[in-house]
């Protein structure tokens, strides 16, 4: 594929995207494709070194703002016709309530998933904590528990809450990239 074809296919695949940031888009690619061949890279090894456009335009695509695109795609279908209209209200019935019972379904989803991550995260460091007390405690007050035992249950406990700890962080970071997956599943769709 030549330098040409490539910014011509990026260029239709952006067409969602306003004209000023997709013309800003194209010239950065032009010149990175540009200094590639300067390189020595042929036009094709250079454009299949970026990678297929749609999946560039796709990348470009998933950055943008959400307002952005609703407002782009609000623009791009012009004005609605008088048989839009009337369908759109007649349809309403049917449609808005499927919309707000998908848009439910999703946030209580996710609702959920924060929901059960972090009690997990947040019950193991409080068992282990608790362990730690109650080994600790035990071998302060020379209670009836023996002394390996009184050990055993701080250091369980100490090991629990690390776990904990770590465990955490790992469902937080889970739990924020697949938030960060749907939000960019709902741009894709509404970019297509």
């Amino acid at each position: 594929m030549t330098k040409a074809e490539y910014l011509e296919q990026l260029r239709a695949c952006l067409a969602q995207m306003p004209t000023e940031e997709r013309e800003k888009q194209l010239a950065y690619y032009e010149e990175l494709l540009s200094d590639m061949i300067e390189d020595g890279m042929s036009e094709a090894e250079a454009a299949e070194h970026l990678g297929a456009p749609e999946t560039v335009a796709a990348e470009l695509m998933a950055e943008m703002p959400m307002a952005t695109l609703v407002k782009n795609r609000v623009k791009a279908n012009g004005r609605p016709s008088a048989l839009n209209i009337v369908l759109l209200v007649l349809g309403a019935p049917l449609w808005l309530p499927l919309l707000i019972a998908a848009a439910a379904v999703l946030l209580a989803l996710v609702i959920t998933l924060w929901a059960v991550g972090l009690s997990v995260g947040i019950v193991l460091p409080a068992v282990g904590a608790s362990g730690i007390v109650l080994g600790v405690g035990t071998l302060l007050s020379y209670a009836s528990l023996p002394l390996l035992m009184a050990l055993g249950s701080a250091l369980i406990g100490a090991g629990v809450l690390i776990l904990g700890v770590l465990l955490l962080g790992v469902i937080v970071r889970a739990l924020a990239q697949l938030c960060r997956s749907i939000w960019r599943g709902c741009k894709r769709a509404l970019a297509k």
